[in-house]
């Protein structure tokens, strides 16, 4: 394996277009808008990608912090704020009008945050790993199942010097030429190549207490939440932070603790784009439909197709379990 896009045509930023409809079935832009005003223009404010095939994805922990508020010591979301990821896997050339159910909702979240109670400040949420999962089903007009990518949470560990490639929705529908809201909807993939420069193990006492990789490079806003990988391609992490005009970014890496594989539950830790799941059987040990539940299988085996349900680490490209 090798990164997964090719870095042709950089700008000044270092950014490449990466425009491939395969990437752009796994690699998808956020959007805010307020729930009570129907009329409004959905504004850009992340990347996420997916990890599973079943709607499962990741992004940054302060991509979605902006939907909460805290409601007798809970977090909760907040009335006037929604994110919505955009499905359009194509290329499009000129102007084209968005299918029906391009806008994905979310249909569940979690993440490990707590909730600080300064003297003589409101009580506010602390990001205390930069990482989140995210559910987002694929619109019943996807021409295939959900494609993901491979995740690497725990063998990769990072050294200054390594390459890493970032892939996210910078300066998503920003408008450049101030045309107002009428305008068409942007949202490209670019891609930049980055090298560590720093190692940061996680500190609890720091503002940003999770591992983190500084990098040479330029990440704009919208690429917040967007997948790093290394040269395996394999994600490592993702997008977390930029300082614009002084070439820093940073990545919330996966390595250095085990947040990342208790975050996302399907994915299987030891193995890269392996999937923990359930599977019906048949007489001769071969897979006849899998899911992340067991309830969503047992038909399978009460009609006859499967002969048992087991728990395991699969393969999807090849095939391939282990029982768990």
């Amino acid at each position: 394996m090798s990164f997964p896009a090719v870095p042709e045509y950089s700008d000044e930023r270092g950014l490449f277009v990466a425009q491939d409809p395969r990437l752009r079935a796994m690699i998808l832009p956020l959007f805010a808008f307020d729930p009570r005003d129907q009329g409004g223009r959905p504004a850009g404010h992340g990347t996420a990608f997916r990890v599973d095939p079943w709607g499962g994805c990741a992004t940054a922990f302060h991509v979605i912090e902006d939907l909460l508020t805290i409601d007798e010591g809970r977090a909760v979301l907040r009335d006037d704020l929604r994110l919505v990821a955009l499905e359009f896997e194509h290329v499009a050339y000129g102007t084209v009008a968005l299918p029906r159910d391009s806008w994905r909702p979310f249909s569940g979240m979690f993440s490990l945050c707590s909730i600080e109670n300064p003297p003589l400040a409101a009580p506010r949420i602390r990001n205390v790993t930069e990482i989140a999962y995210v559910e987002i089903q694929r619109s019943a007009g996807a021409r295939r199942d959900a494609p993901f990518l491979p995740m690497d949470v725990r063998r990769w560990q990072p050294t200054i010097g390594d390459r890493v490639m970032a892939l996210g929705f910078a300066d998503l529908d920003v408008d450049h030429r101030g045309e107002g809201d009428a305008r068409a909807m942007t949202q490209y993939l670019y891609g930049s190549l980055a090298t560590i420069v720093e190692v940061r193990p996680p500190e609890s006492s720091s503002g940003r207490p999770w591992p983190l990789l500084v990098v040479e490079a330029e990440w704009p806003g919208g690429m917040s939440g967007g997948p790093v990988f290394n040269e395996d391609g394999h994600v490592i992490g993702l997008v977390s932070t930029g300082v614009v005009g002084a070439g820093i970014s940073t990545v919330a890496s996966f390595a250095g603790w085990n947040v990342a594989e208790q975050t996302f539950q399907t994915i299987d830790a030891p193995n890269p784009g392996w999937i923990r799941c359930w599977a019906a059987l048949d007489a001769s040990e071969g897979i006849v439909g899998i899911a992340p539940a067991q309830e969503a299988l047992e038909a399978l085996v009460s009609d006859g197709a499967a002969q048992e349900l087991a728990f395991v680490a699969l393969n999807p490209l090849t095939g391939d379990f282990m029982l768990l």
